[in-house]
């Protein structure tokens, strides 16, 4: 765990210290007027310009300010301070469309200079040292009917996209009302996000936080948002999400919490999360998921509260998640390899995804989909522990519903969705996994739920140890399980089916 400490002391000397130069300037020294009206993109601009060769700090002073992109340079720091708001646009033609050149990758990011989603409010890119701080606001007006183009519709800007940085900062600001992705750190280097608060909730794909970049910390922030609250990507072929620590979180949303992909080409490695709670969130404008689909015993409810998904052939590994509470989730725990290979048909190689570990988990379950750690023929996720975990499933599947094959799907858009309405299990359903422990885990059931606790099918090295149903009769089941290891529970009884 070294090298998270000397990570969080290198960012955090970097961030308190590197982006705050000496020189400092308001921009309404430069014309900029914050009556909620005028465009002010010009004057910001050359406020942020005039930093830019000595370092400095270009304070927003309380007011409302409108503006078109705002292009962030090295070793500015953009200072937000109480009563600040900066308004993106309403006219389309105030966002640029940039053309990235330092980056090489698909689907919304593009290295042909061409981006479904390259427009941004606050946009940079290849700089160093740069942050945006202070108590002030940034709405980014994606409500207006100007970006309602529906799910996935183009050419909406998002709000601070950043790509190639080193030394990024975001700290204590409100981040409200994206048009698109509401942040998007795309291939930097050292990146702190610190006590900032989200509230996204006036359009489609509007994601919290978006990380495709290496040594990340994020940390005491309070997310609302439709779309994933903290989203991993992995867009590039030969580089890694890496070293990356989120915590001390309170995630709401009507999606995932948090998850990891998709995409996944480049793959996950070395990610702590911990110290978090995960909620539905309270607004729910889009998804009416209980219209969709059946099973769902809440609304609203999100997707899943940990997500980890292995999709297009890159590698998760290493990755540890510890006391995390739950509330309002359709599945606690979705772990996934499958094939899309949409962003990687050129090469067809299989992910993989071993050590993992989750541990200390509190959920309060609202779905026939329950927790499951699945791969698909010929691949294999290895080496999880899953231990200490309460969960209390409200559900009423039976046992007789749920004893069907569950399709393999290994193409499809990953997500727990995707394994049909009822899972096997009301805690864990495990396929195609190789040394796996459970321990310690109280199932508590709510309605009539008559499904086995935990499902193996073709499992290897498969341990379980104290595991206990409250208010039923639980027995698990395996198919095609090998080098299978019970250690009984006063309060299960176990019962072997192979077929």
């Amino acid at each position: 765990m070294n090298i998270y400490k000397t990570i969080f002391l290198q960012l955090s000397i970097l961030f308190f210290c590197s982006p705050l130069f000496s020189k400092t300037v308001i921009i309404t020294k430069f014309g900029a007027k914050g009556d909620g009206v005028t465009i002010n993109t010009k004057a910001i601009q050359k406020a942020i310009d005039a930093c830019t060769q000595e370092g400095g700090t270009v304070i927003i002073p309380a007011g409302s300010f409108l503006s078109g992109t705002l292009y962030l340079k090295s070793n500015v720091t953009l200072f937000l301070e109480k009563g600040a708001t900066i308004f993106g646009s309403t006219k389309p033609e105030d966002y640029p469309a940039n053309s990235p050149t330092s980056v090489v990758c698909g689907d919304t990011h593009s290295g042909n200079g061409k981006s479904k989603a390259n427009r941004a409010l606050i946009y940079a890119e290849s700089q160093q040292n740069i942050a945006i701080a202070g108590e002030g606001t940034i709405n980014g007006n994606g409500g207006d009917p100007v970006y309602q183009k529906g799910d996935n519709g183009s050419d909406r800007p998002k709000l601070l996209f950043f790509i190639s940085c080193n030394n990024v900062a975001v700290k204590d600001v409100f981040l409200t009302n994206s048009a698109f992705w509401m942040q998007d750190y795309l291939g930097c280097d050292g990146v702190i996000i610190h006590g900032i608060r989200v509230l996204n909730h006036s359009n489609w794909n509007q994601d919290g936080i978006d990380i495709d970049s290496k040594n990340v910390v994020i940390s005491d922030c309070i997310i609302d948002s439709d779309d994933d609250g903290i989203c991993l990507k992995s867009y590039i072929d030969d580089k890694v999400v890496e070293n990356v620590t989120i915590t001390n979180c309170v995630i709401s949303t009507n999606c995932n919490a948090i998850k990891f992909g998709t995409p996944g080409v480049g793959g996950f490695k070395n990610i702590t999360i911990s110290n978090c709670s995960v909620n539905a969130s309270k607004f729910s404008n889009f998804r009416n998921w209980t219209k969709r689909y059946k099973n769902i015993t809440a609304d609203p409810s999100m997707v899943s509260g940990i997500s980890l998904e292995c999709a297009d052939g890159g590698a998760v590994e290493n990755i540890m998640i510890n006391n995390i509470t739950m509330k309002g989730t359709q599945t606690p725990i979705f772990v996934k390899i499958s094939n899309r290979q949409s962003l990687n048909k050129d090469q067809a190689k299989k992910g993989s995804m071993r050590n993992v570990m989750i541990s200390n988990i509190i959920a309060e379950v609202h779905s026939g989909r329950t927790s499951s750690i699945t791969a698909y023929p010929g691949t294999y996720v290895e080496n999880v522990k899953l231990h200490h975990m309460i969960f209390d499933v409200v559900s009423t599947a039976t046992r007789e519903g749920a004893d069907q094959p569950v399709k393999e799907n290994e193409g499809g858009y990953p997500s727990t969705h995707m394994l049909g309405e009822v899972s096997p299990a009301n805690g864990f359903y495990v396929r195609h996994v190789k040394g796996i422990t459970i321990e310690d885990v109280q199932i508590n059931l709510f309605g009539n739920d008559t499904r086995y606790p935990i499902v193996f099918d073709d499992t290897e090295y498969g341990t379980v140890k104290g595991v206990s149903v409250k208010n039923k009769e639980g027995k698990i089941r395996w198919i095609n399980a090998d080098d299978a290891q019970i250690i009984k529970s006063n309060e299960i009884y176990f019962e072997n089916n192979r077929r």
